[in-house]
């Protein structure tokens, strides 16, 4: 991705002064991934907030960015003892396909990893939350260490966590298409038992539900959409996407499809007022679209804040 962004840069200097649909021209990609992302997360963010497990969707995608990261580390001593499909170091790092599919199992392990911990350390103790802060402080700084051990992959991961995802490619853009839409499918098909499964499990167990496999399949869709989406749209929009539309969507739901349906309008609207102010404001992508999403949170925040002034 960064040889590509370094390629971009003409087009991201001269970008302000451009039309929109120049713009989208150039960066198609980008935007369908931002999109994509905009109506996948918030789906799964929904969840998480009704486990009362939202701080998950600020770990896990670090812990994405942590397996990106190890994935650089390593590199270097795989291709050596290994081999890479006979790639050379510096033609496996120029390479986006072969960079793509070596890192998202990286990403795979480290987010699975940080979601089994999480699954057998469990919250009855109410330690919960210390965890989950001690495990993000952990991967952040385990993520930069990691990535500064191969110069090429501390720039990449800086970009990434940056929110730098102007450079998202058509086998990047497939990548995500394809896990996100069987992501997507599969919520669509099993929200109901989801839904049971989060809110009651003895209730969902007495009506004959194979709760361990329904939880299993709904960990397994977040485990994939942050470790595929961390390569792509990196973790600073999954935390916004995850966490910010669900969050700002309670406000106005009075039914869990009604819910739904409003954390995907936050999770577009962010997407939509992020792209513009990306070119506008010269911001980058991923940040401009978590700033965006805090934005629309405002007017929920004043009704609520003028509410309790009146009570």
């Amino acid at each position: 991705m960064s040889a590509l962004a370094a390629g971009l840069a003409p087009a991201l200097a001269a970008a302000n002064g451009l039309e929109w649909s120049r713009i989208f021209e150039l960066f198609h990609f980008a935007i369908y991934a931002a999109l994509l992302a905009g109506i996948v997360c918030p789906l799964i963010g929904c969840f998480l907030l009704l486990r009362r497990t939202g701080f998950h969707g600020v770990l896990l995608p670090q812990l994405g960015a942590t397996g990106v990261a190890l994935g650089f580390a390593i590199l270097p001593w795989w291709i050596e003892h290994v081999g890479l499909g006979g790639l050379t170091l510096e033609q496996a790092q120029a390479d986006p396909h072969a960079m793509m599919n070596w890192h998202i199992p990286w990403a795979a392990l480290c987010t699975f990893g940080g979601l089994v911990w999480l699954l057998l350390a469990g919250s009855r103790d109410g330690r919960e939350t210390g965890r989950v802060a001690a495990a993000f402080a952990i991967a952040s700084a385990a993520t930069l260490l990691l990535a500064q051990a191969s110069p090429f992959g501390a720039e990449f991961v800086a970009e990434m966590l940056r929110g730098e995802i102007l450079a998202v490619g058509v086998h990047e853009f497939e990548t995500l298409a394809v896990a996100y839409g069987l992501v997507l499918v599969l919520f669509v098909v099993w929200h109901r038992d989801f839904l049971l499964v989060s809110y009651d499990r003895e209730t969902a167990r007495v009506l004959g539900k194979r709760v361990f496999a329904i939880e299993a399949l709904l960990f397994a869709l977040v485990g994939v959409a942050i470790s595929v989406g961390v390569m792509i749209v990196g973790p600073l929009v999954l935390f916004g996407l995850l966490v910010l539309p669900p969050l700002w969507a309670r406000r106005y739901a009075r039914t869990m499809r009604g819910y739904y349906l409003a954390s995907v309008g936050f999770g577009l609207a962010s997407v939509a007022l992020g792209v513009w102010a990306s070119f506008a404001l010269d911001w980058p992508l991923g940040a401009a679209v978590v700033a965006a999403g805090a934005l629309l949170g405002l007017p929920g925040l004043a009704l609520r804040a003028r509410e309790r002034s009146l009570a």
